[in-house]
């Protein structure tokens, strides 16, 4: 499985500023020119503020811009509009790290709180009139590939529900669009294919709700402009972690949503590959995975397992006794399960003990963190 950036592959990231308004009302550019432009505003909505030329000028963009910043831009098309583009060696490499680490920092449960929160905005009764501009089929499309990422008793139907995740989710897309690239026939169809999940559908989204905009003052449609820029942020700073955590660590971390009972829980899962740099032969093979679970009714819970030539150990660790109480009983039929999939059982326990998540959390982020200089503490 191979998690790339999307600062590496998307041309959506790589793109553009498109500068509203008529050339004549512009400072003068030429084509390929490139200028230091300064932003005035945080972008908001796909839409920037910037200093261009010592004139302030309002510009069309998917890219997050923080006021204050300078970025140099190339002139690459002067009529009918001003296309400006990134110009991407003048930015530091790890920028794109640097700003998702951030981020990610400031609210770490963000995707949870998106898919909470997608669901019921991006729907036919809610979008009302913008639905039938934007398209009903591709609304109801989102709105199936939200519910389908959330896990819950028809998701326990789907025994391959981890794997549809992640390619549902749009983590690989940037690689399939670079597969698909590279290949000369049926190339349309194969990058149609690969943006097929969910970051795609947002992007496509994203597109033709800005070009209403520019014919149409439609109600809420600025709203959900927002709502989607931000939420195609959450996204890519999942990737962008990922990534970091491939090339680094050998490992993965999801935030999967948990629905039971009508009550939204959250799994984050760290998944370890500790074959890829180990040097001990007894750790070849060997995959740890740690799930740490946020239930409404069980509290936190940390679940630790151990995979290695078909065998499985586990170790639960709750915070309160009742929860373990309550989850014991259950081992013996998880065993039997996971026996019927073919896996030996090397140990399976329960056990009561204050193993706070955010520590868990902290210690595995911290090499990552620690590229960055940022203080896991704080």
């Amino acid at each position: 499985m191979k998690i790339l950036p999307p600062v590496i592959a998307s041309s959506k990231l790589n793109c553009l500023l498109q500068i509203q308004g008529k050339s004549d009302f512009l400072p003068p550019l030429s084509l390929g020119e490139e200028v230091v432009a300064k932003v005035m505003e945080n972008s908001h909505s796909g839409k920037t503020q910037i200093l261009l030329k010592n004139l302030r000028v309002l510009a069309d963009s998917n890219l997050q811009l923080r006021k204050g910043e300078n970025i140099t831009v190339r002139v690459a098309q002067v009529h009918p509009k001003v296309i400006l583009h990134l110009v991407q060696n003048k930015i530091p490499e790890n920028f794109k790290v640097m700003e998702s680490l951030r981020f990610y920092r400031s609210n770490p449960k963000a995707l949870f709180e998106f898919f909470k929160e997608g669901i019921d905005r991006i729907s036919l009764k809610n979008l009302g009139e913008l639905a039938t501009n934007l398209g009903e089929k591709d609304v109801k499309e989102i709105q199936t590939l939200l519910k389908s990422l959330i896990f819950s008793k028809e998701s326990l139907k789907n025994p391959f529900f981890f794997r549809d995740y992640i390619h549902k989710f749009g983590y690989l897309m940037e690689n399939g669009l670079g597969e698909a690239l590279k290949r000369k026939s049926d190339r349309a169809v194969n990058v149609k294919n690969a943006s097929q999940n969910l970051k795609g559908c947002l992007l496509n989204l994203s597109d033709r709700l800005h070009s209403v905009m520019e014919t149409r003052n439609l109600p809420g449609a600025g709203k959900l402009a927002g709502f989607i820029s931000s939420s195609l942020e959450i996204i890519e700073s999942h990737q962008v972690i990922n990534h970091q955590f491939q090339e680094n660590d050998g490992k993965y971390m999801f935030h999967i949503p948990l629905l039971f009972q009508e009550k939204m829980g959250l799994a984050e899962i760290f998944v370890n590959f500790r074959d890829q740099h180990a040097k001990d032969r007894n750790s070849k093979g060997e995959k740890s995975v740690v799930f740490l679970l946020n239930m409404d009714v069980l509290g936190e819970i940390v679940v630790e397992a151990k995979v290695k030539t078909k065998k499985i150990g586990c170790i639960l660790k709750c915070d309160d006794k009742k929860a373990g109480d309550f989850i014991r009983p259950f081992l013996g039929e998880l065993g039997e399960k996971l026996m019927a999939l073919g896996y030996g059982i090397d140990g399976m326990k329960c056990v009561t003990e204050k193993d706070h998540l955010n520590a868990i959390r902290d210690h595995e982020f911290q090499s990552l963190f620690a590229l960055e200089n940022i203080d896991v503490i704080a």
